[in-house]
């Protein structure tokens, strides 16, 4: 089937005209949002539960801002403006992110908050949890271990980069292998000479070690579970548990208050 294509319209005198848009106080508290500004000025009203009074500021295009669930919030998007709210669930995936925050965004996190809002609107779903990755990029503290030993050779050491900057990476080892260029016997062989565990122990304990930074953010066990990889909630206590000697629970509790 041929499909036709548009000529372009006659060059005529023309503006785009996007009226202003409001959107009345209100409070998530269950839903983070991030408020992604594509075109002009949002004027932006926050009241954090642990603040007052209100605070305003203008958010403007090529930042977003995160807004965590639990923070009150209006905002005007000005004329021939546009902003895009994204939603991730409180519980489902867990974030270091507890104040209202301000990114840039640049091509890598434009291209991943495009990927989550089509993912959430559509059937053109990737098979990868895209919301970590986003949120990877929106946390100014990495959620790294220094006592973490890592690959000094360079397709070794671009895998284990990758899996710190978002250790619900699902890929396969091969699927990581592939990804440097090198073969799966290859990269195991590297991880367990240079860091004298196998990528699966590697894995599992930087899984383990991001797990430990989110669960001091006072943050429920089965989003950090979702956060780090794991899609069964007591798989991941288990793992939890032999790795640290605790349950995750009573881990939590000691940071709690």
């Amino acid at each position: 089937m041929t499909v036709p294509t548009a000529e372009p319209a006659p060059s005529l005198e023309r503006s785009v005209w996007i009226p202003s848009a409001t959107l009345s106080e209100r409070v998530e508290e269950d839903i983070h949002v991030l408020l992604w500004q594509v075109r002009g000025c949002t004027d932006l009203t926050l009241t954090s539960p642990d603040e007052s009074p209100a605070h305003s500021r203008e958010v403007t295009a090529g930042t977003a801002i995160w807004i965590p669930a639990g923070v009150r919030h209006r905002f005007t998007v000005r004329q021939d403006s546009v902003a895009v709210p994204l939603f991730f669930g409180r519980e489902e995936l867990a974030t270091t992110l507890r104040r209202p925050t301000v990114v840039e965004v640049g091509q890598d996190l434009h291209a991943l908050l495009l990927a989550h809002m089509v993912s959430s609107s559509s059937q053109i779903r990737p098979s990868a949890n895209i919301a970590r990755q986003v949120l990877a990029l929106l946390e100014s503290s990495p959620m790294v271990s220094e006592q973490l030993p890592m690959p000094r050779s360079l397709p070794a050491r671009e895998v284990a980069q990758s899996l710190r900057f978002n250790p619900g990476d699902s890929r396969s080892v091969a699927e990581l292998a592939a990804s440097v260029h090198t073969s799966e016997r290859t990269l195991e062989r590297v991880f367990a000479a240079e860091t004298s565990l196998t990528l699966r122990q590697w894995r599992i304990r930087n899984r383990m070690e991001a797990a430990a930074t989110l669960l001091r953010t006072e943050t429920a066990v089965g989003a950090v579970a979702h956060r780090v990889g794991y899609s069964h909630v007591n798989a991941f206590r288990r793992t939890f548990k032999e790795h640290f000697g605790i349950t995750a629970t009573q881990y939590a509790k000691q940071f709690s208050g």
